[in-house]
């Protein structure tokens, strides 16, 4: 059984080749250039030219793959890119399909859920088994606030005082390792949260707490917040889509709080402030001016 992974030399895509490795499973990753990928090398992972844009790369890519992991980041054209990788792994004969999707795909009337429900159900419609994995907002995204955090002590949403159960990307990629590695995952969806909703203001503090350095969250409309990203050079259909998601976690779609994780891995999911502790140490350069 040969398992591919695509975007092997992300946050995500990397932790599950990690825990993948760690299994001694053999795997492949589908990397678009070659150059960038020496850790994968380092750990004698077979690598295979291919791009969602253009699919007959991806033929060769899926050849002799038996379960295969599709993520990819925000893009306009995301349906179309995803569904040419579904259609080419079912061509190759690919038996199981692991999806990252989005915690409300399907449900919210937000442009990122509404496409990764497309996604999902081009992928159910295949033939192939299915997995979806639908995280809530990212632990890891806090990287966005990074530099105005080192330049004014201060970090930008419009999302008010409301709560969302922020994921460790690293439990994410567990539960998709579960789910690639093992048997009876197949055709189910699952919700990943962390183990409690949180605000904004709630994070501050424990950043401020991590980094030994004030942290403050500030609330926007949301017309300045796009108008202060866009002059940052952000593009606009992407920051349109998530005010969209703004919107909808303003009014609480984000509270949710899941089992999920601890079912499925047996350990508790990562907190808050175990991730900005370990952040704070790895990355903790970023939120200083200067650095």
């Amino acid at each position: 059984m040969t398992i591919l992974i695509t975007g092997a030399t992300g946050n995500i895509g990397g932790e599950v080749v990690n825990h993948l490795v760690q299994q001694k499973l053999p795997l492949r990753a589908l990397v678009r250039d070659r150059h960038k990928v020496s850790q994968l090398e380092a750990q004698g992972i077979e690598l295979a030219l291919g791009d969602f844009s253009q699919p007959d790369t991806l033929d060769a890519a899926l050849q002799g793959i038996d379960k295969a992991f599709l993520v990819m980041p925000n893009h306009p054209h995301q349906v179309a890119l995803e569904s040419n990788f579904i259609d080419a792994a079912q061509k190759a004969g690919v038996r199981h399909v692991v999806k990252l999707s989005v915690m409300g795909a399907g449900e919210l009337p937000s442009t990122f859920q509404t496409w990764h429900r497309q996604i999902e159900e081009h992928l159910e419609t295949s033939g192939m088994n299915w997995t979806h994995l639908r995280p809530n907002m990212l632990m890891q995204n806090m990287r966005w606030f990074a530099q105005t955090i080192a330049q004014s002590g201060a970090f930008y949403n419009c999302v008010g005082n409301t709560k969302i159960s922020h994921v460790d990307t690293r439990d994410v990629a567990e539960v998709a390792a579960i789910c690639l590695a093992k048997i009876g995952h197949e055709n189910k969806h699952y919700v990943l949260t962390g183990g409690k909703a949180i605000t904004f203001d709630e994070i501050a503090a424990i950043f401020a707490k991590a980094l030994g350095r004030s942290v403050s969250y500030v609330d926007l409309p949301p017309a300045d917040l796009k108008a202060a990203r866009l002059a940052n050079g952000e593009p606009e259909w992407y920051l349109d889509a998530e005010l969209e998601l703004f919107a909808c976690w303003k009014q609480g779609a984000g509270t949710a709080v899941t089992q999920a994780i601890p079912e499925l891995t047996h350990d508790p999911a990562t907190t808050y402030e175990a991730f900005a502790q370990y952040y704070a140490q790895t990355r903790a350069q970023d939120f200083f001016s200067g650095s």
